[in-house]
């Protein structure tokens, strides 16, 4: 027999679909119940089996256990949990009272007459791998489905009983009748069923018996068919050829016939078998098939019901936080005194707060309801870490956490995958780590662990060094609504959807997520995709090479206390052909300068012992020429600008883009003498607008609910520009017969004429013209696919609710370039 490591286990899964079916044909259900046991715990290679019904949430009974101390460990608490959630549940142990060293399955059941589950005891040492979880899932239809059997035979548990006794006492009719008409017989049973003297072997009476059956059948003209075939050949055969009587059907004949051949003999072999409970059965499985049918039909109208309320729930609560979110931004930019601006900042958070948990709903609702699409656009992995990263950096900051990342070489620098879906895990994972980590780090690192030609398998870890995860508390993790502290003095809060939220988009790229923890020293999770590389992306410009050239060969030395950030910190330079030596030890740092020169120094501001002013002051006195770079995830340097400039070349707050640094380094090697620049200083990017520019953009502003009107408005003219109002598409029509307007900012849903139609008909008006304008959608819809229809109306962009201030500026500062010009 194979080892549970050797097993085939999509081979045991057909052996046990195969098995399984003469099962299904039995009729005593103590049988059923031990013998798809049985065949369970044979073709899973399981150390025990038992079929478990749950009578209530506290209260579960064994049908059957292939061991019997198997009942002293069952827990219906847990039990009632599975069949809830209804998906398989794999854990050790510490989900029965008294752990066997085993490994426990559960396989929930759930019908009307029937709730429970199928537990198997695995050996400890079996590797529960993805074969063996698809081994589960595909025994788990047959359970479903032999479920639905036992739930039928209790209804029908009467009539399955005498049709067992009437097959226990009263044998197959058969008949023989040889080929020359000369020689007949039947048995008894026969006999009764042609009416006939047992004595009466007589062929022409026999035949004339069965041509007599045959025309009192109801689908008599299906018979003659297919005894036309039958009696074509003397070698034809046929089996379980239905003979039907009375309507509704009273009896069900399964026949049989075979030609008999031998040395004197020459025939057919006639055998009645009476099946008309199992045909009864079967009529009543098919009713209970297209009941089930129906019920799913309505199941389905319910989801789209559900999908479509959540929609509308969606914008219902987005367009009022809106509002909130963004009057507070335009309030936080008049003046205010300190405790109005706190004031204003507790109002922004809580806003935003609550809109990541009304977005993590709406996201696990979209996915449920199967309308979760992902894109496949190129996009750059670094950027989607680094993107990540800007948005949590104020946080880690906040509690000195230092966010690092590191790329693999190997991992392609562009893939075909939807940035907004990987931001999203990386974001959850990465915030989560910030969360439950008081101090050290959280770190990015990807790999390329399979690739054939363009076809990658990456993986993700997200490695922390927080408070940990017990391992009793595991199963809990990817579980939705659920979380591994969940009582009511909890410490962290959140919906406890994120993770599983994550899980179902790493499955959606084809990709399987897990994770490790030890108490007290961190948590790593780690999740797969499947990706493309894209053949678009190009990994060195002229300018790269360039950059390149002015590092190779440049020895760089760098002084940090974190570990992790000297190991990349070096893979990094070396990548770009330098010579770096990285210590944590001051002392160590300055033997080396004092025995290397070194082009520039690269130091980190919180250290124990000397920070990096400290080091910086050090190294000023003795090496004044030597430019020094700050790493700082600090925020506020205790030191004034002059100081500032004559310690530090470029400082660069903590986490820096690799670009970031790349640039700071060349920077600090072109320095002749040291100027001081912070990572903190904005780099401008456009012209500084006057308020001339801004008047001179015609605007728009199509929206119907009052709050949102008075919020976008008071922004644009917070922004210095000045629009006209509409209340509704209709009205914005027809201001456009009189006004022309550059930019018009379109609510997709209000009353007379919503967004769409009104684009539609303003894309008529104009056609190919060049004085267009241009149509931003304003969208508080997150669930019905707004971005595709969006621009299938014919809409230029959108902005999705709840935006802030500086989301219109941004869309009107990337949009006035291509604005059309009024004579």
């Amino acid at each position: 027999m194979e080892t549970v490591q050797q097993a085939n286990w999509l081979k045991e899964a057909v052996n046990f679909f195969v098995d399984l079916y003469p099962i299904k044909r039995q009729r005593d259900l103590n049988a059923i119940y031990r013998e798809v046991t049985l065949l369970l715990q044979k073709y899973a290679h399981a150390q025990a089996a038992a079929i478990i019904r749950l009578e209530d949430s506290i209260t579960a009974r064994v049908l059957y256990a292939s061991d019997n101390y198997i009942s002293g460990f069952i827990n219906a608490t847990v039990i009632d949990e599975v069949v809830s959630i209804y998906e398989i549940r794999i854990a050790n142990g510490a989900l029965i009272t008294k752990a066997p060293d085993d490994i426990l399955v559960l396989i929930p059941v759930k019908e009307k007459a029937f709730t429970g589950v199928f537990a198997l005891f695995i050996d400890k040492g079996t590797d529960v791998n993805d074969a063996f979880r698809q081994f589960l899932q595909h025994v788990w239809t047959g359970l479903k489905e032999t479920a639905m059997l036992i739930q039928t035979y209790y209804s029908i548990e009467e009539l399955s009983t005498r049709f067992n006794a009437i097959l226990g006492t009263i044998p197959e009719s058969i008949v023989f009748i040889d080929d020359s008409g000369r020689q007949g017989w039947l048995n008894g049973p026969a006999a009764r069923l042609l009416h006939l003297n047992e004595d009466n072997n007589a062929p022409m009476a026999i035949a004339a018996a069965m041509q007599q059956l045959r025309n009192d059948a109801v689908n008599r003209e299906d018979i003659l068919k297919e005894a036309g075939q039958l009696f074509s050949s003397p070698n034809r055969s046929i089996k379980n050829w239905e003979w039907l009587f009375g309507t509704p059907v009273e009896l069900a004949l399964s026949v049989s016939c075979v030609p008999v051949r031998s040395t004197n003999i020459s025939g057919r072999l006639w055998v009645f078998d009476d099946i008309t409970e199992i045909y009864k059965a079967n009529d009543m499985l098919k009713e209970l098939n297209t009941e089930l049918v129906e019920k799913r039909r309505i199941a389905d109208e319910q989801n789209k019901a559900k999908s479509d309320f959540l929609a509308n729930m969606s914008h219902e609560i987005r367009t009022p936080m809106n509002g909130v979110i963004g009057m507070a931004s335009i309030l936080a930019n008049t003046q205010l005194t300190e405790e109005q601006a706190d004031y204003v900042e507790t109002i922004r958070i809580s806003g935003e707060t609550l809109l990541s948990i009304i977005n993590d709903i709406l996201d696990f609702s979209k996915i449920e309801s199967g309308k979760m699409e992902l894109e496949a656009q190129p996009l750059n992995i670094r950027t989607a870490i680094e993107e990540t990263y800007d948005l949590l950096a104020m946080k880690a900051g906040e509690k000195g956490i230092d966010l690092l990342y590191y790329i693999d070489p190997m991992v392609p620098a562009e893939i075909h995958g939807d940035m907004v879906r990987l931001k999203q895990i990386l974001m959850n994972l990465v915030s989560n780590g910030l969360k439950f980590t008081e101090r050290g780090e959280v770190l990015v690192n990807v790999t390329s662990i399979s690739n054939e030609q363009d076809d990658h398998i990456l993986q993700f870890s997200v490695k922390d060094t927080g408070i940990g995860i017990p391992q009793d508390k595991f199963y809990k993790l990817f579980d939705t609504f659920s979380q591994v502290d969940s009582s009511t003095t909890r410490k962290f809060g959140g919906t406890g959807l994120g993770l599983a939220i994550c899980r179902r988009l790493v499955a959606l790229m084809g990709g399987t997520i897990k994770a490790e923890s030890t108490v007290g020293v961190g948590s790593t999770f780690t999740f797969t995709i499947s990706a493309k590389a894209s053949r678009m992306a190009i990994n060195y410009t002229a300018r790269d090479k360039t950059n390149e050239q002015k590092l190779t060969g440049k020895r760089v030395l760098v002084l940090d206390d974190n570990i992790t950030n000297l190991k990349i910190m070096q893979a990094q330079c070396e990548l770009w052909h330098m010579l770096p030596l990285t210590t944590y030890s001051f002392d160590e740092a300055e033997a080396a300068l004092r025995s290397t020169p070194f082009d520039l120094v690269m130091v980190d501001m919180l250290m124990p012992g000397k920070d990096g002013v400290e080091v910086a002051r050090i190294l000023k006195r003795e090496y004044p020429q030597l430019p020094i770079i700050l790493f700082s995830s600090a925020g506020y340097l205790p030191l004034d600008a002059a100081e500032m400039k004559e310690l530090f070349a470029v400082v660069l707050h903590k986490p820096a883009k690799q670009a970031q640094i790349e640039r700071a380094f060349i920077e600090a090697l072109n320095m002749r003498s040291p100027v001081a620049r912070t990572g903190a200083e904005p780099i401008p990017t456009s012209p500084t607008r006057t308020q001339n520019d801004t008047a001179q953009v015609k605007i728009l502003v199509a929206e119907d609910n009052d709050i949102n009107q008075k919020m976008i408005m008071r922004a644009l003219e917070k922004l210095g520009y000045t629009a006209d109002l509409a209340e509704n598409g209709k009205i914005a029509v027809e201001l456009l017969h009189s006004t022309r307007y550059q930019l018009i900012f379109m609510d997709v849903m209000m009353p007379e004429m919503d967004g769409y139609q009104a684009t539609r008909i303003i894309r008529d008006m104009y056609g190919d013209r060049s004085d267009r304008p241009v149509i931003i959608a304003t969208t508080a819809n997150a669930l019905t696919g707004d971005r595709e229809k969006i621009f299938e109306n014919g809409m230029d962009d959108y902005i999705p609710k709840p935006f802030k201030m500086q989301d219109i500026k941004n869309k009107i500062d990337e949009w006035t370039p291509k604005l059309p010009q009024l004579q």
